[in-house]
């Protein structure tokens, strides 16, 4: 059992001195000073225990926000659950998918950190969220470092017993970090079904590997043509930052933070999935008139 996970069931510290204001930033209860992590060299322990109140503050705190202001349904499955939007399975439209990365973060947030020390603007899914809000798609969070299954083994599980059997249209994935590889490991095994299923994937500098995962030249052509990969770069954002040995097109996220990566380039993803859905222009036909033709069309208009 992780730490967050223990944390959840256990509250260990129920007087964290620190809470979320209103915009979304964590505050010191009776000072307001923003959030500061006192990282102990010589006392683990002690560190370990704020590491642990923080993931507890932060998740119980997302949590609310995804029952109460977004109304998303928590849907158990075996010792683990997600959050999705109600109705989301028979939504004849669009169906969001986010994947965070390996580690103790909890659905709805991509990076503790970010959460605590920049806000849940940038830390939290809840930007995704509300473009899915905005744009009538349907959401679903996953929660792979909840419980005792391994990332491969809850994507696997909630694509088998809900996304095999939902309607949406059109399925966007986003993967952030080992999420990606989840995916990818779930493409393996269910190629046909997720072809089938997913219109594009979204990969924020995933773990994935087209070489090294047994893909196969199917999976690896469709990933080429269904997939984008942004990857920490200097470069600024949407630069392309492409290799030979890529597999599918890479551009830069923006940032060379890891972490920040979902948000910085959420913008760019959504313009990639708008693309993906829109259908492709019909070349207009047109006629190249050679010398010959000409000569030939002058003489047929003197005869």
């Amino acid at each position: 059992m992780s730490e967050c996970s223990e944390a959840t069931r256990n509250p260990i510290q129920s007087d964290f001195p620190y809470w979320f204001s209103e915009d979304g930033h964590l505050r010191h209860r009776e000072t307001q000073e923003p959030y500061r992590f006192p990282f102990k060299l010589h006392d683990a322990r002690d560190t370990e225990r704020e590491h642990r109140s923080l993931c507890l503050c932060i998740t119980r705190h997302v949590y609310d926000l995804l029952e109460r202001k977004f109304q998303l349904d928590k849907v158990f499955l075996e010792d683990s659950f997600v959050f999705m939007s109600a109705g989301a399975l028979e939504n004849p439209g669009s169906l969001l998918v986010l994947i965070q990365d390996l580690g103790t973060v909890r659905s709805g947030v991509w990076s503790w950190k970010l959460s605590a020390h920049e806000g849940l603007e940038r830390g939290s899914q809840i930007p995704y969220i509300l473009w899915a809000l905005r744009e009538s798609c349907a959401v679903l969070l996953m929660n792979p470092n909840e419980g005792s299954q391994t990332h491969e083994q809850h994507v696997r599980l909630v694509w088998e017993r809900l996304l095999s059997q939902s309607s949406p249209e059109h399925v966007f994935i986003v993967a952030h970090g080992y999420g990606g590889l989840a995916f990818v490991d779930l493409l393996c095994r269910q190629i046909e079904e997720v072809q089938r299923k997913v219109t594009a994937v979204a990969f924020l500098d995933s773990s994935h590997s087209f070489w090294h995962q047994p893909l196969g030249n199917a999976g690896r052509d469709w990933l080429k043509s269904h997939s984008r990969s942004w990857i920490p770069s200097r470069k600024p954002l949407n630069c392309s930052v492409g290799s030979l040995k890529a597999g599918c097109t890479q551009i830069s996220a923006g940032t060379q933070c890891h972490d920040s990566t979902p948000v910085v380039c959420m913008e760019s993803v959504f313009r990639f999935f708008n693309k993906m859905i829109k259908p492709k222009a019909t070349p207009t036909p047109f006629n190249i008139i050679t010398r010959s033709k000409r000569r030939a069309s002058e003489q047929n208009n003197n005869i």
